[in-house]
């Protein structure tokens, strides 16, 4: 049975349907901000966006009534077909084995089929003009709908192999991996393949012939503002992913105390849930999991995404630049933004470099103003294109050059 969580919707003739397993709100990770600021965008041009929820984990119910993102919101009931005492016993004594197939699944591994039944209900209910999957791993609800539908799979990453990252940086591999020819399947669903960076447009455009369109991940604008406090102060926004501690571990054992030599009185602002991971130390003030980012960035000397490695874009970079802060990250941190190396942002991959890039932005008012300005304009100018790309897909049919 269908849950239909807002019951006020109007219908139009341009009726585009959101499937996802991440429910956006409240905006605590990169993945949900990426789903959050795309449905805003297509109510921003035109279509009555309707949202489905596969309900793979908790979520705030109580949030449902601050919905600005959907004329409707569904939620579907999941039952993880990859998670049975069998597969998981297999999958254990394969990695105790050390068999890299312990870290692949299928393409239709994390789909639960009991869905096909619920997207066919909703299809007859609401006639949908686009139907958009996040993540090529449920891109099998594309099958539940005609061809008279534009089918999307918005990617958000590549997955093929994904695990070896992982291995390569002695962590374990972190959540959906699969081989090249199982992620060409999934993409093959589709009619249009949402990449969020170049590399990964590369990529795709290369193991499919489907249209492959870059929509980087929008961001909300805020005007800089010049910053001229005594007080300084360093912040770094992030959940416990296993790069966001290994980059925040790194950061403060060995590039903390080089910065501190020039800045004895410095505060370390630490936002998310990366503060559960870090122990308490003079000056470092964790504020935990907070709605209104803002406050936070307002804060803000500068900004670090201090991380070694990682895939997909990474969110909280171009989003200091939307805030218009002054940021220092790593190249693996600038990945899919590297037009703005050195001067929308500073790169450093050493802690010396990292230290020394932050303390130039700190001791030089002008610098960092400059930084700010020129942030915000590469921000601005990054989501004006991807909302191009986004138009001509959904409106015209076409793929800019």
């Amino acid at each position: 049975m269908i849950q239909n969580v807002n019951k006020d919707a109007k219908s139009t003739s341009r009726n585009t349907l959101v499937i996802s397993p991440t429910f956006p709100y409240p905006i605590t990770t990169g993945n949900r901000a990426r789903i959050y600021e795309l449905l805003l965008n297509l109510k921003k041009i035109g279509h009555d966006v309707y949202f489905l929820y596969i309900n793979t984990e908790p979520f705030d119910e109580g949030q449902m009534g601050r919905n600005s993102w959907s004329e409707e919101t569904f939620i579907a009931p999941y039952r993880p077909p990859h998670k049975t005492l069998v597969k998981r016993i297999t999958r254990k004594i394969k990695r105790i084995l050390g068999q890299e197939s312990a870290f692949l699944y299928s393409i239709d591994s994390w789909y639960d089929n009991s869905l096909d039944s619920f997207l066919m209900h909703l299809s007859k209910k609401i006639k949908f003009d686009v139907v958009i999957v996040e993540y090529v791993f449920f891109s099998k609800a594309l099958d539940c709908f005609g061809a008279d539908v534009l089918k999307i799979i918005d990617t958000h990453d590549i997955y093929t192999n994904r695990h070896r990252i992982y291995l390569k940086n002695h962590q374990n591999p972190h959540w959906y991996s699969t081989t090249e020819a199982n992620e060409a399947k999934g993409l093959n669903r589709a009619d249009v393949i949402i990449a969020i960076q170049q590399k990964e447009k590369d990529f795709f455009s290369r193991i499919t012939e489907k249209k492959v369109i870059l929509v980087g991940h929008n961001v909300a604008l805020h005007e800089p503002m010049p910053r001229y406090s005594i007080d300084k102060a360093i912040v770094f926004v992030g959940s416990t992913t296993p790069m966001n501690v290994q980059g925040i571990i790194f950061f403060v054992n060995d590039v903390l105390p080089k910065i501190r030599e020039h800045f004895p009185i410095l505060n370390l602002i630490l936002t998310g849930s990366i503060c559960d991971v870090v122990d308490n130390f003079d000056h470092c003030i964790k504020l935990g999991r907070v709605e209104n980012l803002k406050s936070v960035y307002d804060k803000a000397n500068v900004v670090i995404n201090p991380i070694s490695y990682g895939t997909g874009l990474k969110i909280k970079t171009i989003e200091a630049l939307g805030y218009g802060k002054p940021l220092v990250t790593t190249s693996i941190g600038a990945e899919g933004l590297e037009n703005g190396i050195n001067q929308a942002f500073l790169v450093a991959d050493t802690a010396e470099s990292f230290a020394q890039a932050v303390i130039n932005v700190l001791s030089d008012p002008t610098f960092a103003n400059n930084l700010s300005r020129n942030a915000y304009d590469f921000a601005k100018a990054w989501n004006e294109a991807s909302i191009r790309e986004l138009k001509n897909v959904l409106f015209n049919g076409e793929i800019t050059p």
